[in-house]
């Protein structure tokens, strides 16, 4: 099949006997033509403070967690956290902010999307970089199964904590561009780059500041697209927004995110409705 139209498909599959009898039939509901966006950042994109659960096995489905925290497609729903076994033993997936953006972006392009969770805790930018670089079998091999149409970069809260110069955060960000550009054919229109959230660690700010000053020139001289200003909206109201500490968003916070991410995305003037719109051609 090739060429389809964006949209839900069912595949029925019939083997036939010699006399063209049906022998025996399959069928597949609720396949999805659409965007595949992956989220790529640290513990707030992966979840932390948001609702998490343990759940035996790597095969997860929406029928494995309850319906509040599943799109109501079903595509998106807690995926597996990576780093929860260092910082959260109790939970080993989390919901984080992907279900809710799934139904706003269904709703607002009216097509199945779908928002892989590639945030690792603790990760600097220069982690994410290296897992970029050198980790196949891993999240090299995964993009390129999924072949992601858009690509929301959230970084730079841990490159702060590591007092890591403006001058190398820049440096980190252009090659994770680049490496996304030359392995994935990502377009500069289809990479979105956010200001990282806002830390109340002292002296945090003025180092986010800097950062965010980076990610502009960025974002203008590379033809980005700017992603949420994450440090502005969570500089006041932290009690309502963030959990128990100083950076990670709660369930609230986790639902803001969402809305600041489908803000940034559905004023994009770049929305893949067209086939001729996805960078990697009709799909």
């Amino acid at each position: 099949f090739v060429a389809l139209s964006t949209g839900t498909y069912a595949l029925r599959v019939d083997y036939l006997k010699m006399n063209k009898d049906i022998a025996n039939s399959f069928l597949w509901q609720g396949i999805g033509i659409g965007t595949v966006l992956a989220a790529l950042g640290d513990s707030l994109t992966e979840g932390y403070h948001s609702h998490g659960f343990w759940r035996e096995g790597a095969e997860l489905s929406a029928a494995d967690f309850p319906s509040t925290v599943v799109s109501r497609d079903g595509r998106n729903f807690p995926q597996f956290a990576p780093t929860a076994v260092v910082n959260k033993p109790e939970v080993n997936c989390l919901q984080s902010w992907m279900t809710r953006l799934n139904d706003g972006l269904t709703d607002a392009w009216q097509q199945p999307v779908f928002i892989a969770n590639e945030g690792w805790g603790g990760f600097t930018s220069e982690h994410y970089l290296e897992m970029m670089r050198f980790n196949h079998g891993g999240w090299w091999d995964r993009m390129h199964l999924l072949k992601p149409n858009l690509w929301l970069i959230h970084l730079g809260v841990n490159d702060e904590r590591h007092h890591v110069s403006p001058e190398t955060f820049t440096v980190n960000l252009q090659a994770i561009v680049d490496l996304l550009g030359a392995d994935f054919g990502a377009a500069p229109e289809t990479i979105y780059l956010a200001r990282p959230s806002y830390d109340y660690w002292p002296e945090a700010a003025e180092i986010l500041k800097q950062y965010n000053a980076c990610i502009d020139r960025l974002i203008q001289e590379r033809g980005l697209r700017p992603g949420p200003d994450f440090f502005a909206h969570f500089s006041k109201n932290r009690e309502k927004w963030y959990g128990n500490d100083p950076v990670h968003p709660g369930p609230d916070g986790m639902n803001l995110m969402a809305d600041l991410w489908l803000k940034a995305l559905v004023n994009n003037p770049l929305i893949p409705l067209s086939d001729e719109a996805l960078p990697y051609g009709k799909r």
